[in-house]
C-alpha cells in the first residue's frame, strides 16, 4: 500500500516557485505551533488535495491545492467557522482588519452553511457569512500575515473553549 503523501509533497509538486515557497512558509509556520495536517479522503474530495489542519483535534482551517473545480485558484485556505466575539477580542492593525474585511467568505449556496449568516468580524457587520468565515484564493505577501494571525487567533480561541470545558 502506498504512503500517504505530506502536504508539503503536493506543495512541491504541484505549485509554481512563488506560491510554493509561501505555501511551505505557512506549512511551517502551523507546524511549528503544534498543528497537524490530516488530508481529507471523504466523497466530496476524494481526488483531490484538500487538507484539514488542526489543532488538538479541532480545526483551525483547510487547504485546498489545485482544485480541478476551481482552476483559477492555485491554492486556497478557509478559516473554520471563528466567533465574531473572540475576533472582537483581538486588536489587529489597520492592514490586517482591512484583508480580513476582503477576505470574509460570502455563501456561494454550495448547501453546506444553510445560506450563511450575519457575523461582526473586526468591528464590521456582514451578511451571509459562509461557515468558513475567511476565504483567501492564492495568498500573496499580505495575506500570509493576515492568514497567519488567522490561525493565531483561532488556537486561542480553541485553548479558551477547551479551559471552560475543564
Amino acid at each position: 500500500m502506498a504512503k500517504e503523501q505530506k502536504i508539503e509533497d503536493y506543495v512541491i509538486r504541484e505549485l509554481s516557485p512563488g506560491d510554493r515557497d509561501r505555501a511551505l512558509e505557512l506549512v511551517k509556520y502551523c507546524r511549528d505551533n503544534g498543528l497537524e495536517f490530516v488530508k481529507d479522503n471523504g466523497p466530496c474530495w476524494k481526488g483531490k488535495i484538500y487538507y484539514w489542519v488542526t489543532y488538538r483535534t479541532e480545526c483551525v482551517c483547510f487547504i485546498a491545492i489545485n482544485d480541478p473545480d476551481e482552476p483559477e485558484n492555485r491554492w486556497t485556505v478557509w478559516s473554520d467557522d471563528m466567533d465574531g466575539k473572540y475576533l472582537a477580542e483581538h486588536p489587529v492593525s489597520d492592514q490586517i482588519r482591512e484583508i480580513a474585511w476582503r477576505c470574509v467568505d460570502k455563501c456561494g449556496n454550495c448547501g453546506s452553511c444553510g445560506g450563511g449568516r450575519r457575523k461582526t468580524v473586526f468591528g464590521r457587520e456582514f451578511d451571509r457569512v459562509c461557515g468558513c468565515t475567511f476565504r483567501i484564493d492564492n495568498p500573496g505577501e499580505k495575506e500570509m500575515a493576515f492568514i497567519k494571525k488567522m490561525v493565531e487567533i483561532r488556537i486561542g480561541e480553541i485553548e479558551k473553549a477547551s479551559c471552560h470545558m475543564s
